[in-house]
């Protein structure tokens, strides 16, 4: 896939609750910068455009070279980030969209690029990293699409990334050593210490 051509732009999903780190991690430093910077910034050096979803009332700089678009439906979990993130790559003409969590600091341009070389070929509808052995679904590439699908599916009661998944076509990059920790959730402050001192099983 040639990012260059414009065919695809980035996601980064931020209006989680952060219940488990105990507050926002779109805002939480990290290395002289926010975690949403960071991911943004690994987005921006492989995409033309870069498109950061928020919850509603949620607040927080925008980050530079991206676009903060709110999804407006609350409390319905990831897949409705999702959902406005691919409609507001579709709407801008992209027919593709790296999906990103802001909880991954440790993104780095090599993997996203990895990522969308698993779009060049075939038809896939999605693809997405898997590391330790587990898919990783908010580090992947989407049809921008696919947020009519969403919105059914939601609509049908399913509130999984990963249920949603199972009803399109998908293909799997799996990832080994330093590119599999880019991929790692910093979910707890443990896995902050852990990510921040790189020792990730």
């Amino acid at each position: 896939m040639s990012t260059s051509a414009g065919v695809a732009c980035g996601v980064v999903l931020a209006g989680g609750r952060s219940r488990r780190m105990g507050r926002d991690k779109a805002t939480m430093a990290w290395g002289g910068r926010t975690m949403l910077d960071i991911v943004v910034a690994a987005l921006g050096t492989r995409l033309p455009q870069v498109f950061v979803v928020a919850a509603h009332g949620q607040r927080f700089p925008a980050p530079v070279g991206a676009e903060v678009v709110v999804d407006a439906v609350p409390d319905q979990g990831p897949l409705r980030g999702l959902e406005a993130g691919l409609r507001a790559g579709r709407a801008a003409g992209y027919p593709w969209a790296f999906v990103a969590a802001t909880d991954m600091p440790l993104l780095t341009a090599d993997v996203v690029g990895r990522l969308l070389d698993g779009a060049a070929s075939g038809a896939p509808d999605a693809v997405i990293a898997v590391a330790g052995g587990r898919d990783h679904p908010l580090a992947g590439v989407y049809r921008t699409g696919l947020a009519e699908g969403i919105d059914a599916v939601v609509r049908s009661g399913e509130r999984s990334v990963r249920g949603f998944l199972e009803s399109v076509t998908v293909r799997r990059v799996v990832l080994h050593g330093a590119d599999a920790r880019a991929v790692f959730n910093v979910n707890t402050p443990a896995d902050a210490r852990a990510a921040r001192g790189h020792g990730i099983v």
